[in-house]
Formats: C-alpha cells, structure tokens, sequence
C-alpha cells in the first residue's frame, strides 16, 4: 500500500474513533430532547386539566346562584301562599312552588355531579404534576449526563482533531475534500476494504456494501498509489495487502 492509502487509513481510523464520540453526543442529545417532548406534553396535559377544573367550578358558582335565587323565589311563593284569598290562586301558588322544588332538586343533582367530577379531575392533576417533577428530575440527569460525557470527551476529541489535522497534511487537499465527504455520507466509514471471494478467482467485493469490485480496479490500486471509489456505494477502496 502507498503512502497516500496508507495516510487515508490512518486518517479513517481517527474519523471513526471522532464519529463515536458524535454518537455519543447526539444519543445523550436525543435523550434530552426526548424528556423535554414527555415534559412539554405532561405540562399541556396539566394546563388542560387546570382550564378544565376552573370550567367546572364557574359551573358550579353558575349553579349556587341559581339554586340561591330558586330559594328566594320559593321564599316568595310561600310567603304569597299564606295570603291566597281564592283557591285557584291558592292552588297556582302550590304549583309553581312544586316546579321550584323540582327545578332545585335537578341543579343540586347536577352540581353534586359537577363536584365528583372536580375530585377526579383535582386527582388527576396532582398525579400529572408529580409525573412532570419526575420528568423534570429525568431532564436534569439526562442534560448533567450529557455534560459529563462532553467534559470527559473533550481532551480526547482534541487530541483526534490534532492527530486527524497532522495526518491530513500529506493528502491532497481534492482527495481530502472527497474523503469528508464520502466519511460523512457514511458516518465516519470512508474506505473500505476490497475482499476477495475466493483464493482461485478473481472476483473481489466492497467490504462496505458488499457489490462488486472490476478486476480493473484492482489492478489499479496493486500497481498505482491513488484513489479507487466503489461503484456502488462511493467508499474509497483499498487492498489489505
């Protein structure tokens, strides 16, 4: 192997140890943006449940001035009953007192419904917001993690930086801009290995997608120090020989 595959190598290697550091990265990331998703619809959750209890006891207030003004009205009926000088108006006193009753027993059925259902619903949001707390808990560990791990990375991600910047300095600067590419396409992975099928024949493929590899390639990278590209998949080929 010649010295520019060899110098590709040796920059593909510290491409693939900064790519895991990446990943490293970007999976406590993902676990941050997770918890802030369960976080922003446990708060959504609560804020629905709030609008919903105060909805619930403005009924309720609706429902006890109306109660309040029956019993004022019943107040009234009884008062007039007392002073009805016929029957008739005796007898249409007692009815429209009967329908109050009626109508108060209905609102007082409602409200005690009205108020079962602001337990549940008061249940439901202290369980919510013990939810979100736990969340919020998971959410400080998760970014603290995540800062450890990027403090710890540092000096090493540094040291493959420099290493990757000195290595860099013997390749040309068009086969170096085809190596990022190609390495970011393919997450750290630019070059793969040309493997042979069978010790007699010569029918080679692409370690890195697996298709076939021309025999005319082949013969280039064994007699010429320069870069080859899988057909396939883009990868810059090299032989382990």
């Amino acid at each position: 192997m010649g010295e520019l595959l060899d110098a590709l190598r040796r920059l593909q290697e510290v491409e693939r140890q900064l790519a895991g550091l990446r990943r490293g990265e970007e999976k406590r990331k993902r676990q941050i943006q997770s918890q802030k998703r369960q976080i922003a619809k446990s708060t959504e959750l609560v804020q629905q449940k709030q609008a919903e209890l105060r909805q619930n006891q403005m009924e309720v207030d609706r429902l006890e001035l109306d109660l309040k003004s029956r019993e004022e009205s019943l107040a009234k009926h009884r008062a007039a009953l007392n002073k009805a000088k016929t029957n008739r108006e005796y007898a249409s006193i007692l009815t429209a007192i009967n329908t109050e009753k009626v109508d108060s027993a209905k609102i007082e059925a409602r409200e005690l419904q009205i108020m079962s259902s602001v337990d549940g619903v008061k249940a439901a949001i202290c369980q919510s917001q013990e939810q979100l707390l736990t969340l919020n808990q998971r959410l400080a560990e998760a970014e603290r993690q995540s800062q450890e791990y990027i403090e710890g990375t540092r000096e090493r991600r540094s040291e493959l930086e420099a290493e990757r910047e000195r290595v860099a300095e013997g390749i040309p600067p068009a086969t170096l801009a085809t190596f990022a590419r190609v390495a970011e396409h393919h997450d750290g992975e630019a070059l793969a290995e040309i493997v042979r099928l069978h010790p007699k024949r010569d029918e080679f493929v692409c370690a890195g997608c697996h298709m076939k590899v021309t025999l005319e390639i082949v013969n280039a990278l064994q007699s010429r120090d320069e870069v080859q590209s899988c057909d396939a998949c883009g990868r810059l080929l090299y032989l382990n020989i």
